[in-house]
């Protein structure tokens, strides 16, 4: 007995002397990672203290208790070298991530399981764009470059001392890389993947060649009459004109392996809106602006202060860039939403022994180009990437070839045009800084102590040939180049005294943006129904809208009911909705029981398409739903009106009852609607679960499987007085060992805010937990 003992001992310890010192890819061994003086008990925590360092830069910054840094300084340079360093010690394991996945160097890190990623990043080469780019701002606007080698030296000096501070580069078993200038102009390109690298094209070709055009209008309007623009339009249906089609056999859309998923069809969105004196109960105008985009932790962007001779901002910034894109200065302030523009295009090619191309009448070859992606634990990969005059070749299915030209790939202007809006004290500033600003396009929302409001869609449209409706265009045909419209779409000081965005079109008319007129726009009539009625708003209101959770397309689905005789089997079912105002409370089970119809329609809507319409693309919610309401129209062959609908009302019946049983009604929607936050590593525990949140992909505030709110803004502007309340779902660090890593989520998800602090003077400031001085 004594040796079998042993024997197990024996084993036990060989065990543990493997598990902890094997690698587990991407990640370090155990042993590595629970050692006191190299592991994660090596981190340190960050202490409330008054730390002095020496630099050529003289910035003084104040960290209140939330984590916001106040960084003053005499000189704008001074504030970016601070903000630099800041960024840096709450936010440099996803400063990195970020960048070097544009790079297409993510796999550095991760291993064999991000190669994929690379491929897709590595062809664009955007690390050589984006030193050209810096070379270009060292010419032709030297003050700014300036400014991003001072925010780039604030990064280093971090970083010089601080190499084991962040316990994700201990997981992976990594070191911070040095920071260049030229990073800073690579996130731009990652969030215009993120907001329009969408490509719709073949399923919409497929509409466009497989229906009559009397079905196309019914359920895939481009220009449907009544459609809620940004700025003013005229409230009728644009009738565009046919463009030359391309007949495409392929149902199913090919899929590349880095297409974005959490892209345009999966309602991640924006809100910002503002309304001026006239409509407030106390003469102020009042902004707020509240992204919606994939949630994780941390979130995209960092709350930042900057105090200086000539450049003062309060706002949120994006960790690796030295701007504020939502915030307000003494003047002016500003908020952003996504412009969700078609910048892709999709060419059809003719391909013979599988890299030869027909163009212009002749075959040609691939332009084929080798790149080298260096693997953490493996041997470098060589892939080639083929490419013609139109663009990189995407391979589909059945030996089916295309290629894709992405226009916000192209170098971008954007960040610095936002550093000059920082600057602006007026309408003319604000509109002329962003002239010059391109990818990603976004709706800039304005107000100012004066009583202004306005609005700018800002962005570099394709001015393209011919007629343009998002069809698939002809690869055997020669470049034509396309510059952008010159048109700068805006407005200012309207009539109805506000004005507001959620990712609607700009203006109706013969232009051609994308596909805003196929997707559900209950957001946006909510939005504009709850402005245009209300004249006396104060912050409190401003606040419970930003978390109103009312789904207006509830009413058009009670509509349908009352067409036709519900069957006895779904009276209980239909009669819970009956006096339910739409509100998609958690604690409803009305919430529950509609948002379960709301996306069996959904399903029916895209079986309806492809057994009935012959097509794959789902016509949206409000087309479907038009559809089942209409007495005198009926798609031929199809299944009757009040047959799809007792369909809608069986699963949703069944399914209740499998899950729940007769308890059903007393069931709630927050287990249906919790959200699961994601660390930015995918490492298992470091997210969180936030429960009893409501909502749905109609609400203004926002919830899907991926995407909410990441962080909610208002600001009161008034000469003298400017009046700031922000909450960001997270928190300011990035380090899972910070205080500050998820302090703001409570806050957050119950629609609370803090009143931000806005001092000319660090005398001014309250509660401030730690002051690193510059010398």
């Amino acid at each position: 007995m004594k040796k079998v003992k042993i024997v197990i001992v024996l084993i036990l310890c060989a065990g543990w002397i493997y598990i902890t010192n094997v690698k587990y890819q991407p990640i370090d061994s155990l042993g590595a990672l629970t050692t006191y003086k190299t592991g994660l008990l090596s981190v340190p925590l960050l202490k409330s203290e008054i730390q002095e360092f020496s630099s050529n830069y003289k910035p003084t910054i104040y960290v209140d208790d939330v984590g916001i840094p106040h960084i003053y300084g005499d000189q704008k340079n001074d504030v970016a070298f601070g903000l630099g360093y800041m960024h840096a010690q709450d936010r440099y394991f996803q400063m990195e991530l970020v960048t070097r996945t544009v790079q297409g160097r993510i796999s550095e890190i991760f291993g064999q399981q991000s190669v994929g990623t690379d491929s897709f990043w590595k062809p664009y080469e955007f690390e050589a764009k984006s030193a050209e780019l810096l070379e270009d701002y060292k010419v032709n606007a030297p003050e700014f470059y300036d400014y991003l080698l001072a925010y780039s030296e604030g990064v280093n000096t971090y970083l010089s001392s601080n190499k084991g501070t962040d316990p994700l580069y201990k997981i992976f078993g990594e070191a911070p890389r040095e920071w260049k200038p030229e990073y800073s102009l690579l996130v731009t390109w990652y969030m215009s993947w993120s907001l329009t690298y969408f490509d719709e094209h073949i399923t919409l070709n497929e509409v466009l060649t497989k229906l009559p055009e009397k079905e196309q209008e019914y359920f895939y309007p481009l220009q449907p009459k009544g459609l809620k623009t940004i700025l003013p339009s005229t409230d009728h249906s644009i009738q565009l004109e046919q463009p030359k089609l391309i007949e495409e056999a392929i149902v199913q859309k090919p899929k590349e392996k880095m297409e974005d998923p959490f892209g345009f069809h999966e309602n991640i969105g924006s809100n910002n809106w503002v309304v001026n004196a006239t409509k407030t109960k106390d003469g102020k105008s009042i902004l707020a602006n509240d992204p919606h985009l994939y949630l994780a932790l941390p979130e995209a962007f960092y709350e930042a202060h900057i105090v200086s001779d000539n450049l003062t901002a309060y706002g949120f910034s994006i960790p690796g860039v030295p701007v504020i894109v939502s915030g307000h200065n003494d003047v002016i302030s500003w908020g952003i939403t996504n412009g969700e523009w078609d910048l892709v295009d999709r060419y059809k090619l003719e391909v013979k022994d599988e890299n030869l191309y027909l163009y212009e009448g002749e075959w040609v070859p691939f332009d084929e180009k080798k790149y080298t992606i260096n693997v953490k634990g493996s041997d470098a990969i060589t892939i080639k990437n083929n490419s013609t005059a139109h663009g990189k070749v995407i391979k589909g299915e059945n030996n089916t070839y295309y290629a894709q030209h992405w226009y916000a790939a192209n170098k971008s202007y954007s960040v610095k045009a936002i550093y000059e809006m920082m600057h602006g004290q007026n309408w003319n500033d604000f509109t002329d800084a962003l002239k010059e600003y391109a990818y990603p396009p976004q709706n800039f929302i304005y107000n100012d102590i004066n009583d202004n409001i306005g609005i700018v869609c800002a962005g570099k449209l394709p001015n393209r040939e011919g007629i343009h409706v998002g069809q698939l265009l002809d690869g055997t045909k020669g470049v034509v180049a396309s510059t952008a419209l010159d048109t700068l779409w805006h407005t200012k000081n309207p009539s109805n005294n506000f004005l507001f965005s959620a990712n609607q079109q700009p203006v109706q008319n013969n232009t051609y943006f994308g596909y805003h007129g196929l997707k559900d726009d209950y957001r946006v009539n909510r939005i504009n129904s709850l402005l245009e009625t209300k004249n006396d708003w104060g912050i409190e209101e401003i606040k419970s809208m930003q978390s109103d959770e009312v789904d207006l397309s509830f009413f058009e689905f009670k509509e349908l009911l009352s067409l036709y005789e519900i069957p006895e089997e779904y009276q209980e079912l239909v009669q819970r909705l009956e006096n339910w105002d739409g509100d998609m409370k958690s604690s409803k089970n009305e919430a529950l029981v509609y948002e379960l119809l709301r996306r069996t329609v959904q399903d029916k809507a895209s079986n309806f398409a492809q057994e009935h319409l012959k097509v794959s693309h789902a016509p949206s919610f409000k087309y479907f739903v038009k559809y089942l309401k209409d007495k005198e129209y009926t798609v031929a062959g199809s299944p009757s009106k009040k047959e799809i609908l007792y369909e809608i009302l069986s699963t949703v019946d069944e399914t209740l009852k499998q899950y729940h049983g007769d308890a059903w009604k007393d069931e709630t929607y927050k287990n249906l609607a919790l959200i699961n936050i994601r660390s930015i590593s995918f490492l298992p525990g470091l997210g969180e679960k936030i429960e009893n949140v409501g909502g749905n992909s109609n609400t203004i505030n926002l919830n899907t499987k991926y995407s909410r709110p990441v962080f909610r803004s208002i600001y009161q502007m008034d000469k003298g007085s400017i009046k700031g309340y922000t909450i960001l779902a997270g928190g300011q660090s990035g380090k899972i060992n910070s205080k500050n890593y998820t302090n703001q989520l409570g806050l957050w998800k119950d629609g609370k805010y803090k009143e931000s602090q806005y001092k000319s003077h660090p005398n001014e400031l309250k509660n401030i937990d730690n002051i690193i001085k510059f010398n």
